[in-house]
């Protein structure tokens, strides 16, 4: 069967342009950065085969270069894009600097060589060919949080288009009288136009299953964290200060809650409104977080009050916590000339028969009352796991 390469282009344009359209519509608008970054990708590579094939007919060696423009600007937002959806990558800005580097050198190079044949065609793909490998590293290096079903998906597609890219510039530099035009009926052009084809239906369906896994992965962060702080809420601390109970109890370690309360967060309300004590709320997590430990666990509890699980600490840690979490809000307060803010905490250490959270939580409770009834801004509890219930009141 004879093909028309112009008949397949114009087929492909639509395709493309379809599925530029396509993709706001299907997502929307209001989507995450990664999302925005692959739909004007979509669409940079759309206009990109729009301006390629009315060069001819208008001005070849200018429009062409614009298109080549766009498509070299098409892989770097889609670059970007994974950026955000793979997480951090090895070397990454200096690989995001080299992909936008690509974009400007691609069309300047295109326009200066354009006399030469040869020299345009093998250059602007050799050029091509190095931004998908960009592409191919970023997908290929590890990403714990980015499924591997997309990633192959859109890692094959783009190693296909990598080696008909390749295979199509050393036949345009080196054997010229093989393929001396780009629309030219060779098997490696009809080959390299059908890849596009396939290539781009893979790989908008492989980035629309990462948007869907980052938006899985939002909904499971919002279910979990709380609405105004960051932090996570009650449910979400629950369940993984159980695990870190059961672990602490089987190897026998140090385990202590920390349950915090802002001090009259009430009349930070009634006298200067809801808003000052939603600020309030976010210093107090924003100084949990600054103060706390990687294996730690925060959380709002409810209300205007906070719990801290310090993992293998005593109460001796806790202590020192609290000495940097007051410290910290004063220096806070301090800088930003904002009202001091206070609370009340009491401590609970983990005892040897402790077997469930409920019971760190109600010591933890009842010596956060103490603290409070003894005139606040202070903290109780107790000392060390094994002993007794002692009581100490530090006024800090």
């Amino acid at each position: 069967m004879k093909l028309d390469i112009q008949t397949i282009l114009v087929v492909l344009l639509a395709n493309v342009w379809a599925t530029a359209v396509a993709l706001p519509l299907l997502m929307g608008w209001r989507v995450s950065p990664a999302a925005r970054l692959f739909q004007a990708g979509m669409a940079a590579h759309a206009a990109s085969w729009a301006f390629f094939l009315v060069a001819p007919r208008l001005h070849d060696r200018a429009l062409t270069s614009v298109a080549l423009g766009l498509m070299a600007l098409s892989f770097a937002l889609l670059g970007s894009a994974l950026q955000h959806w793979l997480g951090p990558r090895p070397g990454g800005r200096s690989m995001r600097g080299l992909m936008w580097a690509l974009v400007a050198a691609v069309p300047i190079v295109y326009a200066l060589a354009y006399p030469s044949y040869p020299v345009r065609v093998g250059l602007s793909n050799a050029l091509f060919a190095l931004q998908m490998l960009l592409v191919c590293v970023a997908l290929a290096s590890p990403a714990p949080q980015a499924s591997w079903r997309w990633r192959g998906l859109v890692l094959a597609s783009f190693v296909a288009l990598g080696v008909v890219t390749v295979w199509r510039g050393v036949l345009g530099a080196f054997f010229t009288e093989a393929y001396p035009f780009y629309r030219a009926t060779h098997p490696v052009n009809v080959t390299a136009v059908f890849i596009n084809h396939v290539a781009l239906s893979l790989c908008t369906l492989g980035l629309l299953a990462a948007w869907r896994e980052e938006a899985e992965r939002e909904l499971r962060r919002q279910a979990q964290t709380d609405g105004l702080t960051g932090l996570l809420n009650r449910q979400a601390f629950l369940e993984r200060a159980h695990t870190a109970l059961a672990h602490a109890w089987r190897y026998d370690e140090t385990l202590t809650l920390l349950m915090l309360d802002i001090d009259h967060f009430k009349r930070i309300n009634d006298q200067h409104g809801h808003a000052a004590g939603d600020a309030a709320l976010k210093t107090v997590a924003q100084g949990l977080r600054a103060c706390t430990r990687g294996g730690d666990l925060v959380c709002r509890y409810g209300g205007e009050e906070f719990c801290v699980l310090l993992s293998r600490a005593t109460a001796a840690d806790a202590l020192r916590f609290d000495e940097r979490l007051r410290a910290w809000l004063v220096k806070l307060a301090d800088e930003t000339g904002a009202a001091r803010i206070d609370y009340s905490a009491g401590i609970a250490v983990r005892q040897p028969d402790d077997r469930t959270m409920d019971e760190l939580l109600l010591r933890a409770d009842t010596a956060l009352y103490r603290a409070k009834a003894d005139g606040r801004g202070r903290v109780a509890g107790t000392p060390a796991a094994g002993q007794k219930e002692l009581t100490f009141d530090l006024a800090l």
